[in-house]
């Protein structure tokens, strides 16, 4: 009998392996039961989408699904292994106190990729020949007052063994999006309590960024806005690419606005056209261990970035933020910078200062600093 996939609440305990490999996470301590939503290349949006005989196609149906039943244990979307031909999925359906998990169908609590039939694959749509511009999914506010996160919380949504190709941007965790985020004086302000506590583990995330869907800004494989303890593990970031003078805009991985608390560790970033993680505005206590990076920056590995007021003033528009801090990022494996030409340097603060925390309504807790690095080696 199948064993269900738990909600991972439960921390990841993970073997030593090469980033992107065949690492596994352990497996849970006990069953539980999990609604369950079946997608296959093959499926009809017209099914219920309750058994393999009946799944359906595209993950909104999924959520329509989910929608209509108010389940109230964990929920699975099983996704046959495949290739999926999908625009953007905007997600707001979650169970307080439960899991929402995008599983292979095969998929078992502590297998590795090798315990799979193999990753289903999530590529965008092409429009006049193009790939169309836009994200691959977004996790983000429920939009109804009523529901219990509408201003946030524990969403625990969770990402396994699934590869996503041909995105301007791939996965957000967007905690600000119809919330207000800018008070009266102009400072950016945490818009509500976050979408928080998911995980993203055995990935692959391939050709993102303008280069590769072109009509809009890519920004990051994975983007968290307002969104706290996450665990980003063992994926892989493969050509995450801008074009011409928006080449450094694109991250792996963006960290922003108030998301803190976040574990990213033994990933693989190659050929990343703008610095590989990038940390901004009150994103503080987060952690970056033994990840490698393979052609990527063009400043730094890490980069931590706010806007001051010499910022606002250069830029006008931009709204008032605050540095991160208590941020640490040791024993990764370096590499060189994303034109190959020389290796990278491993962090960058602008505005500079280990403890500068931008002035105003900003500060950082006595004897801390924004980054701590350490056994880090090219």
């Amino acid at each position: 009998m199948r064993r269900t996939f738990l909600r991972a609440a439960a921390a990841l305990a993970v073997l030593a392996a090469a980033p992107g490999s065949a690492l596994a996470e352990a497996a849970p301590t006990g069953p539980a039961a999990a609604f369950q939503v079946y997608l296959s290349p093959t499926g009809s949006d017209a099914n219920s989408g309750l058994s393999p005989e009946q799944s359906v196609r595209t993950l909104a149906r999924a959520q329509q699904v989910l929608v209509a039943a108010k389940p109230t244990t964990d929920v699975e979307v099983r996704i046959k292994q495949g290739t999926y031909v999908a625009g953007q999925t905007d997600w707001r359906f979650y169970v307080p106190g439960h899991s929402i998990s995008f599983v292979p169908v095969d998929y078992e609590p502590g297998d590795n990729a090798s315990g799979i039939a193999g990753r289903p694959v999530f590529t965008n749509v092409k429009e006049d020949g193009a790939y169309k511009p836009g994200w691959w999914f977004r996790v983000m506010l429920p939009s109804d007052p009523a529901d219990p996160l509408h201003g946030g919380g524990t969403t625990s949504v969770h990402f396994r063994y699934l590869k996503v190709r041909n995105y301007t941007n791939g996965l957000s965790f967007d905690g600000q999006t119809g919330r207000t985020y800018v008070d009266e004086q102009n400072w950016r302000i945490k818009p509500s309590a976050g979408v928080n506590g998911n995980s993203v583990f055995g990935m692959e995330f391939r050709d993102i960024g303008n280069k590769h869907a072109p009509g809009a800004t890519g920004y990051a494989a994975i983007l968290t806005t307002t969104s706290s303890d996450n665990r980003i593990e063992n994926n892989a970031f493969n050509y995450v690419e801008n074009t011409g003078n928006q080449a450094s805009l694109v991250h792996g991985l963006y960290i922003t606005h108030y998301s803190s608390g976040n574990r990213v560790t033994r990933n693989k970033f190659t050929y990343i056209s703008g610095d590989p993680v990038k940390v901004r505005n009150q994103s503080n206590y987060n952690s970056f261990e033994h990840n490698t990076f393979v052609r990527t920056g063009r400043q730094a590995h890490y980069k931590g970035e706010f806007c001051d007021a010499a910022c606002v003033a250069a830029n006008p528009g931009a709204q008032r933020q605050c540095a991160s801090f208590h941020n640490r990022f040791f024993s990764n494996k370096l590499g060189r910078n994303y034109a190959g030409s020389a290796n990278l340097p491993t962090w960058k603060l602008k505005p500079e200062g280990l403890t500068n925390a931008g002035g105003g309504r900003c500060s950082i807790p006595a004897g801390d600093k924004r980054l701590a690095t350490g056994y880090n080696t090219y």
